[in-house]
């Protein structure tokens, strides 16, 4: 009877006309943004000729840097301004909730995003890249009756996008999973529709592109010990209270911004100055945090544990400041930059932790703290990290640490509430 019953589930979906259409569709999604991903992301990686800095450490920018992101954020006010973009448009955690990227939005999505990394934005390439698969996802899922199977391509087209980008593509399917959380009947679809598109983007880009965007960090291995559980729990408060910080910041940062909403060009130009200003003093704020991290680990001991405790706080306000400002880009890469330098520092300061240890944990605790994708960010961590099954362990305990003292207790709710409270008291 279990049989019986097992297989009259599983024949709906397989012999099923809109499941054959939406794999056929993943292949084309992942052609298409394999290739789409590597212009993008080639744009994105050769744009940084111009930030060659004297050192890494204090001042080791150079001032007419400052001219640089000042100019970016010009030209990121004049195409918001040309386009009539909104000055708050949806972020890819709205989108993929929402499960729908609205096609017109996409050409300037991209074209902001690629300016502001090119600028040196703290930002990360994966809202361009999402918005991209999304935006076709969603183009080819309108032409369906099924109001179902429209957002599995829609999301089947963010898997895509992201196949060349993370360490694998079954991270880029679970990371879809996880933050649109689609409805149980068309999750099915949704799983082998995203690990299609995105394992097809990543057979074509990875030959190309000789590597992933986010690449291996090459950290000293270690030996399990039971001690590091415990170990796990103290990283993800420590990885707390670092996204409480950076909370903290982007609400002052935002505050601070408002009076300029409505400058549409002039509140990039300013934004653009200011982390100017930053990454003259600290070069390592610059850009997406991806070769900078690289940077932490093979410089770190010699950079100290104070600098590098600067560089998380420089960090976060250069975040923060980017994206209040007008420019456009992803939150993950610039917050998995401050969790591992963040986790390095940590290993300096108590160096019986071990480096990989400390660095795993935070790397995806820090993250983990705000947003719901636990299995995306263990993973993450392990496979570019190239950490063994057991050292996952304490990562596991890491993120849902974090996440339950910043998320689950309802901290950050509290925080926004009391940053609504005295608008509406005006």
């Amino acid at each position: 009877m279990a049989d019986e019953t097992t297989t009259s589930q599983m024949a709906p979906l397989a012999h099923s006309r809109d499941f054959w259409l939406l794999l056929r569709d993943a292949v084309v999604f992942g052609v298409t943004l394999a290739f789409g991903g590597l212009a993008f992301l080639f744009v994105v990686e050769n744009g940084d000729f111009w930030s060659d800095p004297t050192s890494n450490g204090w001042w080791g920018g150079r001032w007419w840097w400052i001219a640089v992101t000042a100019g970016a954020g010009l030209v990121v006010g004049i195409i918001r301004h040309i386009l009539r973009m909104p000055a708050h448009a949806p972020g890819l955690i709205e989108e993929l909730a929402a499960e729908r990227v609205e096609p017109r939005t996409v050409p300037g999505t991209i074209a902001v995003s690629a300016v502001s990394l090119v600028g040196g934005a703290s930002l990360g390439p994966e809202a361009a890249l999402g918005s991209m698969g999304g935006g076709l996802g969603t183009l080819v899922g309108d032409r369906r009756n099924d109001p179902e199977m429209q957002k599995a391509t829609t999301l089947t087209g963010i898997s895509a996008s992201y196949g060349g980008l993370l360490a694998s593509p079954i991270v880029a399917t679970l990371l879809v999973l996880e933050l649109a959380k689609p409805h149980r009947r068309r999750f099915t679809h949704v799983v082998f529709g995203s690990l299609v598109s995105a394992t097809v983007a990543f057979a074509i880009f990875y030959p190309i592109a000789g590597t992933t965007f986010l690449g291996i960090y090459d950290v000293p291995s270690y030996t399990f010990e039971d001690w590091h559980i415990l170990a796990g729990v103290g990283l993800g408060l420590a990885a707390a209270v670092g996204a409480l910080v950076l909370a903290v910041v982007t609400g002052v940062v935002r505050r601070l911004v408002a009076p300029l909403a409505t400058k549409t060009i002039v509140r990039p130009l300013v934004g653009g100055v200011v982390f100017g200003v930053v990454a003259v003093a600290l070069p390592l704020t610059l850009f997406t945090g991806s070769e900078q991290l690289e940077t932490v680990v093979g410089s770190g001991s010699s950079l100290g544990a104070g600098f590098l405790l600067v560089v998380v706080l420089a960090k976060i306000v250069a975040f923060a400041v980017c994206t209040e400002s007008g420019f456009i880009g992803g939150p993950f890469f610039p917050m998995l930059f401050i969790g591992g330098t963040y986790g390095y520092a940590i290993h300096l300061l108590v160096p019986d932790i071990p480096v990989a240890l400390a660095f795993s944990c935070v790397f995806a605790a820090l993250p983990g703290a705000i947003v719901a994708a636990p299995f995306s960010l263990v993973l993450m961590a392990a496979l570019m990290m190239d950490l063994g099954a057991l050292q996952t362990v304490p990562i596991a305990v890491a993120v849902l640490t974090s996440y339950i003292a910043v998320t689950g207790s309802g901290v950050l709710v509290a925080m926004a509430n009391r940053r609504r409270a005295p608008s509406a008291a005006t």
